[in-house]
């Protein structure tokens, strides 16, 4: 009779060789498993998804510098920080330049719908303006369209046909558009070219410093004098440097009719605990107030002729992202209404 043969295993047991070869055929079905375990696969794919999810919340995020402010001012109070060791809030700093640069031309920049028809009408009526047939700008928020003075009798063909293409333009904008005829307005563009050379004239010095720009703004003219050098800092108190200029305005200013607007502008820094003006609104309003006393008190201006606004950072003339831009923003503007009304 055949002996079954037998082997040990590691503990010295002895194991049949018929149970050794089914242990050993178990083994080698299953599979070799190399690398890292599987569930490192769906960890990895977990993270790249809040990777992604966290970069798009950042994407869509956007710090408002103003609000920032606001809240490190409310928090500073709340925590009783407005005390006279406290640190001073947060400001622009001061600027390097006063109110060097500005608009390359002479107008100031156009509202964006108005700026948008003002071009459609010059593509519209490109060879009218350049024949010198039409004269066409803005004026006082909308559209002028100025015709050359025409003689008596039927209307000429070509006259026609330009009030026909006038027309045609005249559909495709919201702006109201005003049409003239004659030469009252050129004879008022004159008289208005004149002024405004009067005025840079008296001021040439203030221009050539940056201290002030005198520009043109369809029937009015824009005096534009920076805040830096005019006022003592955060005070609406008018330095003494700043009166040879201002009775130079009003000088100039008083020989004309028309209305006067003072406008008090400053950038979008919010004022944090002072103690006499609220907000940016009291300051430029407080300020175009000093500089309407003053022109009505020492420099000869009517003072039913003068009217007072406080505009804050309503009316930026450059971006408030940059020290010039916000030096820039802080101004007053007089506005002389040259129509004469």
């Amino acid at each position: 009779m055949a002996r079954a043969e037998s082997i040990d295993d590691d503990d010295g047991a002895r194991l049949p060789q018929s149970l050794f070869d089914t242990v050993t055929a178990q083994e080698d079905e299953q599979p070799q498993r190399h690398g890292a375990p599987m569930w490192i696969v769906t960890f990895a794919d977990m993270i790249t998804l809040l990777l992604a999810f966290f970069l798009l919340v950042l994407s869509f995020s956007d710090l408002n510098e103003t609000r920032f402010r606001d809240a490190t001012g409310s928090l500073q109070k709340s925590l009783g920080r407005e005390q006279a060791d406290a640190p001073p809030p947060v400001r622009a700093p001061a600027p390097e330049t006063r109110l060097a640069g500005g608009p390359a031309d002479d107008t100031l920049p156009l509202p964006e719908q108005l700026a948008r028809d003002l071009g459609k009408l010059q593509k519209e009526l490109s060879l009218d303006i350049a024949g010198n047939r039409v004269v066409l700008k803005a004026d006082q928020g909308r559209l002028l369209i100025q015709l050359p003075e025409r003689s008596s009798g039927p209307l000429p063909q070509e006259l026609i046909d330009l009030y026909a293409r006038i027309a045609d333009a005249q559909a495709q904008v919201e702006t109201p558009v005003e049409v003239r005829e004659g030469g009252a307005g050129d004879d008022r563009g004159v008289e208005l070219a004149r002024r405004v050379r009067e005025l840079r004239d008296a001021l040439a010095a203030e221009i050539a410093q940056g201290e002030a720009q005198v520009e043109r703004d369809g029937e009015r003219i824009v005096i534009r004098m920076a805040v830096q050098g005019s006022f003592y800092p955060a005070s609406a108190e008018l330095s003494p440097e700043s009166l040879p200029m201002l009775r130079k305005i009003g000088e100039a200013i008083a020989k004309a009719g028309g209305r006067i607007t003072v406008e008090g502008h400053t950038d979008d820094v919010p004022l944090s605990g002072h103690q006499r003006y609220r907000s940016n609104w009291d300051l430029s309003g407080a300020r175009a107030s000093s500089v309407a006393d003053y022109l009505t008190g020492y420099a000869g201006v009517p003072r039913e002729r003068v009217v007072v606004r406080g505009m804050a950072d309503t009316r930026p003339v450059a971006p408030n992202d940059t020290r010039e831009g916000r030096a820039k923003n802080r101004r007053i503007e007089v506005l002389v209404d040259a129509s004469g009304g």
